[in-house]
């Protein structure tokens, strides 16, 4: 490439940031809005998984953790809507007084310990689906169903991912009126860069790809046992519920790598290309796109749930005064929903 077509070519990006950012702004208005839906969804969402009723699997205790990383993440969206100057990135945060700059890394801390929480306790979610649908016949694997398994799991992502944030904004370092110059090697960034490297490799891509592939291995899994229990004749009344859950995990799974895939993109060009470069300015203008989409996917989580869940459905109910239908199954039945009830999204 001649030193013009890197010239033109360097123009053109400009150009294209330069719409980017225009209609940025009025995405900005739209995932605000969008944002207050979502803190009101979720907090009810929150509120009927919180029932005794449906704390009753490791997979609805992952759901709590993935409802409370959705909300404050919300939560810390509408903070910096109102109350920050750059609501894309976290590498230049200016305010009045040192207490505000603390308090707006704070938020930032805040929001990247649960995007990181939301991405993994998918995955676990995933994992625990599969692991108990494969070895549903296994006694050493039933505990895998039970709901202190689901708060071991929150809490050690919640611990893991603290950490790995605290190691992060540990590099900060507040100075009020610097007088003294920068060094000359300030520029390079290899500690940042190499941190936001590894960060995007393991809260974006490792999850991105291992969330499709389980995905994959649970369908298999469960189409087998289809074409076994329909080639020894049996029905389970909760054969149309399993082929609905089926199709939404599959919608999970997409939403999840639109939303997050784009995201860890955008980590590497940071990575790899300078603060100033047209490329990355341009991807920290695309931020807000995705971020959107994030938004979008926490407001669909709830509708996914009462979807697939009758238990779910059952308990909004009840918290309404309604009173559920009475459902007349024979003991056949009964046993099949009680062997698969590991394995529902209740």
């Amino acid at each position: 490439m001649t030193p013009s077509d890197s010239g033109n070519a360097t123009i053109s990006i400009l150009e294209v940031t330069e719409v980017v950012n225009g209609i940025g702004n009025h995405v900005h208005q739209t995932n605000f809005v969008f944002s207050c839906i979502s803190i009101v969804i979720n907090l009810f969402h929150l509120l009927v998984l919180s029932r005794k009723s449906m704390k009753t699997s490791s997979t609805n205790i992952i759901l709590i953790g993935l409802s409370i990383s959705d909300l404050c993440i919300m939560l810390t969206t509408v903070y910096k809507h109102y109350l920050m100057t750059d609501q894309e990135s976290s590498d230049c945060v200016t305010a009045d007084t040192r207490v505000k700059v603390y308090l707006d890394l704070s938020i930032w801390s805040i929001q990247t310990i649960f995007r990181r929480c939301g991405c993994w306790l998918g995955v676990l979610m995933a994992t625990v689906r599969f692991i108990i649908v494969k070895k549903l016949t296994l006694s050493r694997y039933g505990n895998w169903s039970e709901p202190r398994v689901g708060w071991v799991m929150v809490f050690v992502v919640f611990c893991i991912s603290s950490i790995q944030t605290i190691f992060s904004q540990s590099r900060w370092l507040v100075v009020e009126n610097r007088s003294i110059p920068l060094p000359v090697n300030f520029n390079d960034q290899i500690v940042l860069r190499s941190y936001t490297m590894f960060d995007a490799i393991v809260t974006k891509f490792i999850p991105c790809f291992a969330f499709p592939v389980l995905t994959i291995a649970l369908l298999r899994v469960l189409r087998k046992m289809k074409e076994a229990g329909g080639s020894s004749g049996r029905s389970s009344s909760g054969e149309e519920k399993k082929e609905l859950t089926t199709k939404l995990i599959v919608f999970m799974t997409i939403a999840f790598f639109i939303t997050e895939a784009p995201l860890g993109g955008i980590y590497l060009v940071k990575a790899l290309y300078d603060r100033n470069d047209p490329i990355t300015l341009l991807s920290t203008d695309l931020v807000v796109y995705f971020s959107m989409l994030v938004t979008i996917n926490s407001i669909l989580h709830p509708v996914f749930c009462v979807m697939m869940s009758s238990q779910y459905r059952n308990t909004i109910r009840r918290m309404c005064g309604v009173k559920p239908a009475a459902k007349m199954s024979s003991a056949r039945n009964k046993t099949s929903v009680v062997s698969v009830q590991g394995i529902q999204m209740t």
